[in-house]
């Protein structure tokens, strides 16, 4: 059996058994992973606290067949005070869901699991807008799974975003995955008006660092709407994306 070692940040945390838990991560070497650690949830475990839902570890494990084993593991950062906040928690279980949705399985990309980390961090360090820390993650995370939201330009005749703003508002296509003129709106059934300012707030929180991330209050709801309808309109083989259960999250 094969043994590695690697960095990774857990996704979620499952009782397995009396004594187990079943946890995925995500890890910098290797993608997805669903490891198990045995005797986590005994009084004298040697884990401790140490892989708690949203920790970024870096551990030592071998290979199974269906579930590798955690056998040491050092917590690099714990990020409890995400885990400890309801707000921060929400936005946490839906990152953890994009994540899960677009994250191509055990395909490692550094890029993911760092931007999974910052986005980990915004989250404990700023005092609002978390909701827009998730819509920031899941738009870059589309970018890097290479499904690119096109916003500046009908993606059915090619007319700039910002030609038609002064007369009609744009819509959001997520099956075309962009914006659709007025006159090209029928070109997809799913297509929902936007107010046009919703369109540069969108493209400044994929230009801006995710620290960095905010949408004025106004229009946070439509940027989380195109987000949430790009994301399950591209997510592979999935109909639904739904946040994981807080309880997953929560340390047990």
């Amino acid at each position: 059996m094969a043994v590695y070692r690697s960095k990774g940040i857990v996704l979620r945390s499952i009782r397995y058994g009396e004594a187990d838990r079943i946890l995925d991560l995500y890890t910098r070497d290797a993608g997805l992973v669903s490891t198990i650690a045995k005797g986590i949830r005994r009084t004298k475990s040697r884990f401790g606290g140490r892989l708690e839902p949203l920790s970024c570890v870096d551990f030592l494990a071998y290979e199974g067949r269906t579930l590798d084993t955690v056998t040491q593991v050092e917590v690099l950062r714990s990020f409890h005070g995400v885990r400890e906040d309801l707000k921060r928690l929400e936005v946490a279980g839906g990152i953890v869901a994009t994540v899960r949705a677009l994250s191509g399985g055990d395909e490692a990309d550094r890029r993911v699991f760092n931007l999974l980390y910052h986005a980990l961090d915004a989250l404990e360090s700023r005092d609002a807008g978390f909701e827009s820390v998730g819509a920031a993650f899941s738009l870059k995370l589309s970018i890097l799974a290479g499904y690119t939201p096109r916003l500046d330009a009908c993606v059915s005749c090619d007319q700039a975003s910002n030609e038609s703003l002064d007369e009609t508002p744009p819509y959001f296509a997520p099956s075309l995955g962009g914006v659709l003129c007025a006159g090209c709106r029928a070109a997809a059934s799913d297509a929902f008006p936007l107010p046009p300012e919703a369109l540069f707030a969108l493209q400044t929180l994929i230009a801006r660092p995710i620290k960095e991330a905010a949408v004025e209050e106004r229009l946070e709801g439509s940027a989380r709407r195109v987000v949430s309808a790009h994301v399950l309109a591209h997510a592979p083989g999935s109909t639904v994306l739904v946040a994981p259960d807080r309880r997953n999250l929560r340390p047990a």
